[in-house]
């Protein structure tokens, strides 16, 4: 790898494009991060920002794990109670 792509990479930002924001922890259920870290990602420090990024994951997963938990205390994806 080069130079020029490893500054490429190294200024990349998570985003997977679905850009919404859980209320109560305020993490993006795409890329895991807050509101903050989006608007400043590019201006983190490198080890901030590699910090993040092993975190992100984690995040994302408990995101989908407590909206699963959610989906099927109400009975299934679509809200109806199964019999």
């Amino acid at each position: 790898m080069n130079d020029a792509e490893l500054i490429a990479q190294a200024e990349m930002s998570p985003c997977v494009g679905v850009c919404k924001l859980d209320e109560a922890s305020g993490w993006c259920f795409g890329c895991g991060r807050t509101d903050g870290e989006i608007e400043n990602w590019q201006n983190l420090d490198t080890s901030v920002r590699e910090a993040l990024e092993a975190d992100l994951p984690g995040r994302v997963e408990q995101l989908l794990a407590e909206r699963r938990a959610k989906r099927a205390a109400r009975g299934g994806a679509r809200g109806r109670k199964r019999a």
